[in-house]
């Protein structure tokens, strides 16, 4: 026993005890926390201690004595026992000692008085520390499940067992006919059965996952309970077949991907129905996968864009979990793409020279390629045959090219052209047809009179200005008047090159324009209609040489 020494507490027991090491438990008497019937057997005590030793010490006894629900504490007790046995470890300082099956003389509740000693002399009494129900205990033997490992194709699971009454002395047992047991097969199944003459319940039930299955008893008698045991469903190998699995499509076309389902059942494959599963990338952190059920066959089909040369695979998604499967089986896709091509952007201006400026931008769809391509800009009469390229630019996919003063024609059709790649297998693409064209000018009848003439005295200068419209496809219409129109007279000095603007006329409503200039030397004169509107070329007359004398 403790043996406590009382006297003086000096410095150096205080400067001790704060030098002690961090968490070594000190000796202390153990804590009673509860005595009772074990839900099991009844007739078996449980003891539960607290025992707080210090290190290395443990409980070395425990006695409980019994004496009837209700007596006072100083009765003598009916049965003393000694013999315990740890069976429950909460905490290496914690856990619960568990006795023999008692035998008693008479059936009731008996009040437990419990005093636990450890390992290092201290010890604890504990008057009332609860109650053993020594009473006829409901139990449920025999509880069997078959099988516990179900299959996809046998899903039915059997439970049976026996409800007895024991009673606690001779450990014989009684059957319980006409009882309500419930049974829980792995919790797809909840039911309650009622027993049989000879306490016999069975349930047989399809089950539709794995888990826990277990039998109760609920009552005024008490409850019973069994070990649970574990359903696990055997699940089934499985295999994906493509119908195909090597594509090649047009960059941004579909894709349809088909096969079916299989599962092994013994020696043969059958078809799995009703299973979702999942096309995406392979190997990708990236998912943006599509999905699809198999039907009653097994059949499966998914339909998807293709952008650009992937690889995916057909697996089953991470949910819903499916116990009756192995849901490990994959299947490889394949897809190569024929990367298209279009222009996005093709502008033609024409000035009255005929002359063109073109602007272009072809873009890519399918595989990223970063080399130049060479474009085609090419003419045709009739915007249907003879297509003919006029010059050839050299640009890159995405990137805007600008062609400046191509010679043109009156009339006529314009487009761009890219022909494609086989080696990199990029198709080609043709832009929309886009004509182009002016109505035409001319100065009919030119001429410079008189010549020769003198210098410094007027020369006249005449014509008529005329238009052809273009016809609605192609071809022009006749020539006619084209009144109210500026003409400019222009004039070269003999031996020079430049040309010297010498005056402006206005055209009547007939076309027709005079004008009277002095003559400064010898030269060639020469009516134009040089700032046409925006739907006119710009024309001209014959030139005529004039000598001045």
């Amino acid at each position: 026993m403790r043996h406590i020494t009382r006297g003086l507490v000096t410095a150096g027991a205080v400067l001790s005890s704060l030098l002690a090491i961090p968490g070594t438990a000190q000796a202390a008497a153990p804590v009673v926390k509860e005595a009772t019937s074990d839900s099991a057997d009844w007739s078996v005590i449980d003891v539960r201690l607290n025992h707080g030793s210090a290190v290395g010490e443990d409980v070395k006894k425990i006695t409980a004595k019994l004496r009837p629900l209700g007596s006072a504490e100083t009765d003598p007790p009916v049965a003393t026992i000694t013999d315990f046995t740890q069976t429950y470890w909460a905490s290496s300082w914690e856990g619960v000692w568990s006795s023999p099956p008692v035998h008693l003389d008479t059936l009731g509740e008996y009040t437990i008085d419990v005093e636990a000693t450890t390992s290092g002399g201290e010890s604890t009494v504990q008057q009332n520390a609860g109650v053993l129900r020594y009473e006829k205990q409901p139990v449920i033997a025999d509880f069997s499940v078959t099988p516990t490992e179900p299959t996809i194709d046998d899903k039915l699971v059997t439970a049976t067992g026996d409800l007895l009454l024991r009673d606690p002395g001779t450990r014989s047992t009684t059957p319980m006919p006409g009882a309500s047991v419930d049974i829980d097969l792995g919790g797809s199944v909840e039911e309650t059965v009622t027993t049989d003459d000879q306490g016999h319940f069975s349930l047989a039930r399809e089950v539709s996952q794995g888990g826990w299955a277990r039998a109760e008893y609920r009552s005024d008698l008490g409850y019973a309970t069994v070990p649970w045991v574990d359903i696990k469903p055997k699940a089934a190998p499985t295999r994906l077949i493509l119908d195909k699995k090597n594509f090649h499509v047009v960059a941004n076309a579909e894709m349809k991907v088909t096969g079916r389902l299989e599962y092994r059942s013994g020696t043969e494959w059958k078809p799995l129905a009703g299973i979702p599963l999942e096309l995406d990338y392979k190997d990708s952190h990236i998912t943006d996968a599509t999905e699809a059920t198999t039907d009653a066959a097994g059949r499966f089909a998914f339909v998807r864009r293709v952008y650009g040369d992937t690889k995916f695979e057909v697996a089953f998604p991470p949910y819903p979990y499916n116990p009756w499967i192995q849901r490990t089986a994959t299947a490889d896709v394949t897809a190569e793409v024929t990367s298209t091509s279009r222009f996005t952007e093709f502008t033609a201006a024409q000035n009255e020279h005929a002359q063109l400026d073109i602007t272009g931008s072809v873009d890519l769809s399918g595989n990223y390629h970063s080399g130049r391509i060479k474009v085609g800009i090419q003419y045709s009469a009739d915007g249907r045959t003879g297509w003919k390229t006029k010059k050839t630019v050299t640009t890159g996919f995405g990137s805007q090219f600008i062609v400046e003063g191509l010679k043109g024609n009156p009339d006529g059709y314009w487009r761009l052209r890219y022909a494609g790649d086989t080696k990199r297998d990029i198709k080609g693409t043709t832009s929309k047809a886009m004509r182009k064209v002016k109505a035409l000018t001319r100065i009919k009848g030119a001429g410079a009179s008189p010549e020769p003439v003198r210098v410094g005295r007027t020369l006249t200068v005449k014509g008529v200005l005329q238009e052809a419209k273009p016809a609605s496809t192609t071809g022009w219409t006749s020539w006619k008047a084209y009144g109210g129109k500026r003409v400019q007279i222009l004039f070269r000095p003999r031996g020079e090159k430049t040309w010297y603007l010498m005056d402006t006329v206005k055209t009547k409503a007939n076309g027709s324009f005079a004008k009277g200039i002095k003559a400064p030397m010898d030269g060639t004169w020469v009516p134009v209609h040089l700032e046409p509107d925006s739907k006119h070329f710009a024309g001209a007359g014959a030139e005529d040489y004039v000598d001045a004398r």
